[in-house]
């Protein structure tokens, strides 16, 4: 379980920067091997042998191409490893008291992919998934949908009758302004339009009189982290 917020998408940036140096070396080799058979001039024989040996890796080099660039571009993920970075930091500025705690990037107990930020306050659980600038509107529903399932899943796992929040909030404040709230069947998702306005608001619900620190505890086990 990875401890620092964004981590998970650094990762996938350099694993891609990664496929995208090996391929890189392919198709240099590739383009060497070609120049090789042109320089010599083989008969129709030699070239007939060329193209077969350098036809499968043309072939070999396109197919790489488009898986690379499949998914997620490379800017995109170093946005979004930004984002979750931004909040990430916000939250952990923000949770001050015994009974609170964050974990980020939580897979055990999502219904859906990872929640980016589980957090424990005193009076709630809040399921946190952070977006660089905007939710394209082909996702956002998507995106809701998401949030909504790891509720849920989030809901199964905490102590019955404890809160549990769904929330959207963008590291950096969209051209548009957000609803404070969105609807995905019964769940009622906040959204926050910067992670400083997240900030303030974990910051005022940790400081406040509830539970005691159980929920903390268990979001430090889920973080990997036990608390002193």
């Amino acid at each position: 379980m990875k401890q620092h917020a964004g981590q998970w998408l650094r990762e996938r940036l350099l694993d891609r920067l990664l496929d995208a140096a090996v391929l890189g070396a392919l198709a240099t080799g590739w383009l060497c091997a070609a120049a090789v058979s042109l320089w010599f001039r083989p008969g129709p024989v030699l070239w007939s042998t060329s193209a077969l040996l350098l036809l499968p890796g043309g072939l070999f080099l396109a197919a790489a191409c488009v898986k690379l660039n499949r998914g997620w571009r490379l800017s995109d993920i170093r946005k979004g490893a930004h984002a979750e970075e931004t909040v990430g930091q916000a939250i952990e500025y923000a949770l001050t008291s015994d009974s609170s705690a964050v974990a980020h990037h939580v897979e055990d107990i999502a219904n859906v992919g990872d929640i980016d930020h589980l957090v424990a306050t005193p009076r709630a659980l809040w399921i946190i998934e952070t977006k660089h600038a905007r939710v394209p509107r082909s996702e956002f529903a998507e995106t809701l949908r998401r949030i909504a399932r790891n509720v849920a899943g989030v809901r199964d796992w905490a102590p019955e009758g404890t809160r549990v929040t769904g929330c959207l909030v963008f590291a950096t404040k969209p051209a548009t302004t957000p609803r404070p709230t969105y609807a995905h069947g019964a769940e009622t998702i906040l959204c926050f339009e910067d992670a400083t306005s997240l900030m303030h608001h974990l910051r005022d619900e940790s400081r406040r009189k509830g539970r005691s620190t159980e929920l903390a505890r268990s979001v430090w086990e889920i973080a990997g982290l036990t608390p002193s």
